[in-house]
């Protein structure tokens, strides 16, 4: 026992230099990132500045160079596409490796890229697999043992999320509630402690200020509650239509077996977009910080309600490099401004205009992406707004439930589930495997085999004890083995049965 907890409290000094280094990279990457976006944001508004034959031809040039860019970096790094964030825990399950560098590269120059052209995608999903591929590239240089790297890649991937949004409980809500789905302190812990650094990083380089700058100046009074509760029900709606037009714009794009007219699609529809309705490109930061500095007619707000819904799932259904976060809280902030528009007249609502606009980001997020706490942590810090919890959480309780009465997946487990029928992108060991894989796990806290036999534990599918290491010795198991806290368990599983394992190992 005494050796136990000597390995245990080494392994907890370790996490520490580990995060220490992880969210501070992470935060440079991240910050990078969002410098290259900012350009970026500048340039696209000259592209677009001026409808004639020499801007078209100057955007078709320029749509044809980015597009063959585009497409050679998702060949060298074909986990690159996307969000990434479904690439990060397919990671962490072993079922994808990612190329760090190529990876690093392809995310900043492509979604740079794209944002220039004025794809509607965010920087929190590349910031997050940015934070990702940096963990990975740090622990294999200082040589951690795989399971440590796996909860680094977790400490970066919180630690991007909170240097793109300055929301650091965000990014360890997210650790726990979206990469892991369970609580472990071996995931809490780094990802707090990277978190934190990737913030101050964040503040020491691009300033010390929220993600918006609007905020609430009073709560929304318990007699107007009510309000909340339609807030949930048109975002859950608006959720469950985004996810559904996700998988659809992926299917579309998938059956386009010419990379010419899948690119020539894209481009051409980002470049109408430009010029008809140039608020509905990019991730749409300045466009949702307009909105709340003044209020819009319905028509406008609808505008910018339908051209996002379906030019975003268009965008990210082409399988380039980009996130959804900021343009899904553009959608949600569109469905608190349309029934704060639609209610004002009758009720004298004026004074809490923003309240509405950031109760319906929390709703889209909780509807979208069905992970709740996130919902409400990530909008209160990016809007330093702590005063109305209760709305908050009724907007979004509200809005996740209506999205599971629709009956659509959440957005990142679907795309997670697809990733995983493109055998091209599962991990070489696991090709080579056929349909088996090796994972690795730590036995923690909390779980309630440790101290059995492996012949008493009931495992809910059949698998192979590859080897124990014990106290830094390996050793090949037998069934009157007994399991102990602290101990890393090599298994052989068949790569179908991956996440039932995964979900025991971490008592789901």
């Amino acid at each position: 026992m005494k050796n136990d907890f000597n390995n245990k409290s080494k392994l907890i000094f370790r996490i520490l230099f580990d995060s220490l280094i992880v969210g501070t990279f992470a935060g440079l990457f991240s910050v990078l990132y969002r410098f290259v976006i900012m350009k970026m944001d500048f340039y696209r508004k000259i592209l677009y500045s001026e409808f004639n034959l020499k801007s078209i031809l100057i955007l078709i040039v320029l749509a044809i160079i980015i597009s063959f860019v585009i497409y050679k970096l998702l060949n060298w790094a074909p986990l690159s596409g996307g969000s990434g964030i479904p690439q990060i825990r397919g990671e962490i399950l072993g079922k994808f490796k990612m190329d760090e560098v190529p990876t690093l590269i392809s995310k900043i120059v492509g979604g740079g890229l794209g944002n220039l052209m004025g794809f509607s995608l965010g920087r929190e999903g590349p910031s997050i697999q940015m934070g990702g591929a940096a963990a990975k590239f740090i622990g294999r240089a200082i040589k951690r043992p795989p399971d440590e790297i796996k909860y680094m890649i977790t400490a970066g991937a919180a630690a991007g999320l909170a240097a793109a949004f300055n929301a650091p409980m965000a990014g360890c809500i997210f650790a726990i509630e979206e990469l892991h789905k369970s609580y472990s302190k071996f995931v809490l812990l780094p990802s707090f402690i990277a978190s934190i650094v990737a913030n101050y990083v964040s503040f020491v380089i691009m300033g010390a200020e929220t993600s918006f700058s609007f905020f609430v100046s009073e709560s929304l009074p318990m007699k107007l509650i009510w309000v909340a509760i339609l807030i949930g029900i048109l975002t859950g709606l608006v959720g469950g239509v985004y996810n559904y037009l996700i998988t659809k714009f992926q299917d579309l794009f998938k059956k386009i077996n010419s990379k010419i007219l899948k690119y020539g699609l894209l481009m051409s529809v980002t470049i109408i977009i430009g010029f008809i309705f140039f608020e509905g490109t990019g991730g749409g930061h300045g466009l949702l910080e307009k909105m709340a500095r003044g209020q819009f007619p319905i028509k406008y707000i609808l505008a910018i309600l339908l051209v996002k819904l379906f030019y975003t799932t268009f965008c990210y259904g082409s399988g380039v490099q980009g996130g959804i976060f900021l343009p899904v809280l553009v959608i949600g902030g569109s469905c608190g401004a349309l029934i704060f528009s639609i209610l004002q007249n009758n009720f004298g609502l004026e004074e809490y205009y923003v309240n509405f606009i950031i109760l319906g980001m929390s709703g889209i997020l909780a509807s979208v992406v069905r992970s709740p706490i996130l919902s409400v942590i990530l909008v209160s810090e990016m809007t330093s707004t702590f005063e109305h919890l209760i709305a908050l959480s009724i907007v979004v309780m509200v809005s996740y439930y209506v999205a599971e009465v629709l009956k659509v997946a959440p957005i990142y487990d679907t795309l997670f589930e697809r990733q995983l029928r493109d055998k091209n992108l599962l991990s070489p060991k696991e090709r080579e495997l056929g349909d088996y894989s090796i994972f690795e796990y730590t036995i923690t806290d909390g779980l309630k085999f440790a101290g059995k036999t492996l012949r008493d534990i009931n495992f809910p599918r059949h698998i192979i004890i590859m080897s124990i290491e014990r106290e830094g010795v390996e050793i090949v198991p037998t069934a009157d083995d007994i399991i102990l806290y602290g101990d890393k368990i090599t298994v052989l599983i068949k790569a179908e049965d991956a996440l039932e394992i995964d979900k025991f190992f971490k008592n789901e």
